[in-house]
């Protein structure tokens, strides 16, 4: 499979679909323009662009497949990964330097993908999923609490509702609207603390939408 996503949050959500089958990976960016060429490339190498059936048949002769998936970045550029099955050999785990999302994290832009715990109200297990990495949830929830407190003190709940507009239009995996979630509980508090009484101008955290519209994040 070579499949150039329409946005980041399609690609994000087809690697987290493949990496338990395909833990290794490697990642890159490439000039859009450059983009048949690259999947031609892994194509011939590698035969990242074949049917299920033939990926049956290398699987049963021991040889490993491989999915390269990418999506556009706002720069004519598009950053791709490429992911390998754990099972079996081939020319790819000899060429290419790849990275065991099991003991190194797949990270893509501001975003990391994780094997979390599902709570036990959500159906409990284990899931791969898509976190902001540590430095910018912890950049977004200052910040959100910052402007919770300076806009709930000067009664101006537009500030803090534009910037959840855009808060809210990052992709809203699992992972990311938990995250998300956690931060928007604190604002709150913070918001009744200092808001004279004004209600909170934003969603409920329990509301949060499964997934946001896209914004590019290189």
């Amino acid at each position: 499979m070579d499949t150039l996503c329409k946005t980041q949050t399609e690609a994000q959500r087809l690697i987290a679909k493949h990496i338990g089958a395909h833990p290794f990976w490697t990642s890159d960016v490439t000039d859009l323009s450059k983009w048949r060429g690259l999947v031609e490339k892994f194509n011939l190498k590698y035969e990242t662009d074949i049917s299920p059936a033939a990926r049956q048949w290398r699987k049963k002769k021991g040889q490993c497949c491989a999915h390269l998936i990418a999506a556009p970045l706002p720069d004519d550029r598009a950053r791709w990964v490429l992911l390998v099955t754990d099972h079996g050999n081939g020319p790819v785990k000899q060429q290419e330097r790849l990275h065991d999302v099991r003991n190194e994290h797949l990270v893509w832009g501001d975003y990391v993908l994780i094997h979390a715990t599902r709570r036990r109200e959500f159906g409990g297990g284990a899931r791969w999923t898509w976190f902001m990495s540590s430095r910018i949830e912890k950049q977004e929830a200052d910040y959100l609490t910052g402007l919770a407190q300076s806009s709930g003190r000067e009664r101006r709940p537009e500030r803090l509702r534009a910037y959840l507009d855009v808060l809210l239009k990052r992709p809203m995996h699992s992972g990311v609207r938990q995250q998300v979630a956690k931060m928007m509980r604190r604002a709150q508090k913070i918001w009744a603390k200092h808001s004279h009484g004004m209600s909170w101008p934003g969603p409920e955290p329990a509301d949060i939408p499964a997934f946001g519209r896209y914004l590019p994040h290189a």
